[in-house]
């Protein structure tokens, strides 16, 4: 199959998304740590607020797409199933309770850039799962 064609079933085009976005997200937070831990002091001193913009413009979406159409549970594709799984947790978990979801915002302010660093490595080996299953499906 040629992975440059049109993508004919969804779990491809999640993987192929998600072949871009979680390394390119991933690299932001290790070249640029200070602007990510500056973004999540300002969302927490929004208090919910900042939960509400946090999970609507960076966790529920993606959440739902892997969710909703990426269901691998063969290796290394159950990395991405997995991520998502536990993204929709946070994102239930902040907007039912609040008050974690903004203790979870707080980690910025206690936290120096190698926590921004560890995520960095782990979304783009998430990136790195879903380009590896599409192109070997």
């Amino acid at each position: 199959m040629n992975h440059w064609t049109v993508i004919t079933d969804a779990t491809s085009a999640v993987q192929f998304i998600m072949a871009f976005a979680m390394p390119l997200m991933g690299l932001s937070h290790i070249l640029q740590p200070k602007m990510w831990r500056d973004y999540f002091q300002r969302l927490h001193a929004k208090g919910a607020a900042g939960v509400v913009t946090r999970t609507f413009s960076l966790e529920l979406w993606p959440a739902l797409i892997i969710v909703a159409f990426h269901q691998v549970w063969t290796w290394p594709g159950f990395l991405l199933t997995v991520y998502g799984w536990l993204l929709l947790t946070k994102c239930v978990i902040s907007l039912l309770s609040p008050r974690m979801g903004v203790k979870s915002l707080a980690m910025a302010e206690k936290h120096d850039d190698r926590g921004f660093v560890i995520a960095g490595i782990m979304l783009i080996a998430i990136g790195a799962s879903a380009a590896y299953t599409l192109l070997n499906s």
